[in-house]
């Protein structure tokens, strides 16, 4: 396929949607094209199958507007940074050549998350060497931001996804399996507790109040954040 803006990288089927939903729905509405990218099928989680969640991906993915969706089938709950895992994910950068991309914050209580957190961050070098052994030709992307999923951070910046927080809730609602039912009998999860989604407005409620707005998703670089024109970016301070 030709090459895409984004490319929106996660351990499981389920983690962009539930960490930054509202801001790929955005930047799709904004006349990005969005790719995403699973580093696992979601294989060993409590609830559904890998048939299943590779359903509910799909529909998840359509529902935000991606243009494609990926797997690299990496075995999840024992995630490795390993130099195969690297290549796998270099080899994928270089093929759709996003501008930016969003991954797993590296540092994290799921192993798995993390792990990919810190593949992303290997990666984001080396996909730029001319000699790098994977069959493509090099690219390095212009930015790479992470999300957080359990372990908080302060944030480089703060997306305002106010107007697409349904959005964001529909795809994510796109994972039945994962979510609450009453007349699902397997063993509950943290995700599959009545209050989660409950617990994920709080949070995006709690970001959007920090830059005056309704929704907000946080994320973070690892360098400076480059501005043009710091009197023109910021909106009159409230009072």
């Amino acid at each position: 396929m030709d090459s895409v803006d984004v490319l929106a990288i996660g351990a499981h089927p389920d983690d962009v949607e539930m960490t930054i939903g509202g801001t790929l729905a955005k930047l799709i509405d904004r006349g990005k094209t969005v790719a995403i990218l699973d580093m696992t099928r979601g294989e060993m989680g409590t609830r559904g199958t890998p048939e299943t969640r590779d359903a509910e991906a799909a529909a998840a993915a359509r529902t935000l507007g991606a243009v494609a969706r990926y797997n690299l089938d990496l075995p999840d709950g024992m995630m490795q940074n390993t130099l195969e895992a690297r290549a796998m994910l270099i080899e994928k950068i270089r093929q759709l050549r996003p501008k930016v991309v969003f991954a797993n914050y590296w540092e994290d209580l799921h192993p798995d998350h993390a792990a990919t957190g810190r593949i992303v961050c290997d990666t984001m070098y080396p996909s730029g060497f001319a000699k790098y052994p994977v069959d493509a030709p090099p690219h390095r992307p212009k930015e790479y931001f992470f999300y957080l999923s359990h372990f908080v951070y302060e944030p480089s910046f703060i997306v305002d996804v106010t107007g697409y927080w349904d959005r964001k809730v529909e795809s994510v609602s796109c994972y039945h399996s994962q979510l609450h039912n009453p007349n699902n009998d397997e063993k509950l999860t943290w995700i599959s507790e009545p209050t989660f989604l409950t617990r994920l407005e709080a949070r995006a409620r709690h970001y959007g109040s920090m830059i005056r707005c309704e929704f907000g998703e946080p994320l973070i670089t690892r360098r400076p954040v480059p501005m043009v024109d710091p009197v023109d970016h910021y909106e009159p301070f409230f009072n």
